[in-house]
């Protein structure tokens, strides 16, 4: 086995989809609450609100697994759209919660935001998986990345752990060209669209968010 090839092997976990969306959303968080004059106690209440709502993505994945009486092990394995549909169903809880938080306890607007992007990619994600396996990884990965950069162009870097992703997948044998770059032109069309909407038709940094 190459140098190379063990990186591509153990990319994807090094670069789990999932840890890069829960650091990309909380380095969000600190952006957010770095421009407000909030003390450090916000910051960690907030931080942990988001881990908090991460926790509860689990629920899903549970109860089918208590439902249907499989491991959890037994329940995520394999590229399936049952575990796609899983892995969906947690994104939709935890940033359901996490919105909730944040309009709830007025802390801003750029985390609510980021989970209305969350969610409106994972829906085609959802929807397609049965039908054409489009690739989680790329849509979990470029979604926190992609609405970083658009906040502040400062984050541009991140993009590059989804970029590499596509190949990855296609590299991999798990995905093909289409399925991989299919996912991120999805995204990059979604994301972009709904923050462009967000800002009020512009595509301009950092937009402005008053609350506290």
């Amino acid at each position: 086995m190459s140098a190379f090839d063990a990186a591509m092997r153990y990319y994807p976990y090094v670069f789990h989809p999932v840890t890069v969306l829960g650091v990309g959303v909380l380095v969000l968080v600190h952006h957010e609450w770095a421009r407000q004059d909030a003390d450090r106690s916000a910051l960690w209440r907030r931080a942990g609100g988001f881990l908090g709502a991460g926790l509860l993505s689990l629920v899903p994945t549970l109860a089918y697994g208590l439902v249907t009486g499989q491991g959890l092990l037994a329940v995520t394995h394999g590229n399936r759209w049952q575990v796609d549909a899983l892995v969906a169903g947690g994104i939709f809880v935890a940033a359901g919660v996490t919105w909730w938080l944040w309009t709830r306890y007025d802390w801003g607007g750029l985390v609510p935001g980021a989970m209305q992007a969350l969610v409106l990619a994972t829906v085609p994600y959802a929807a397609l998986s049965p039908v054409w396996n489009v690739s989680g990884h790329v849509i979990v990965s470029l979604t926190p990345t992609l609405y970083l950069t658009l906040v502040d162009r400062k984050f541009w870097p991140t993009l590059l752990v989804p970029t590499v992703m596509v190949y990855n997948r296609v590299y991999l044998d798990e995905h093909t060209v289409a399925q991989s770059v299919g996912a991120f032109v999805l995204t990059t069309v979604l994301v972009v669209g709904l923050y462009w909407v967000q800002t009020g038709g512009s595509l301009r940094p950092d937009p402005d968010s008053t609350t506290t």
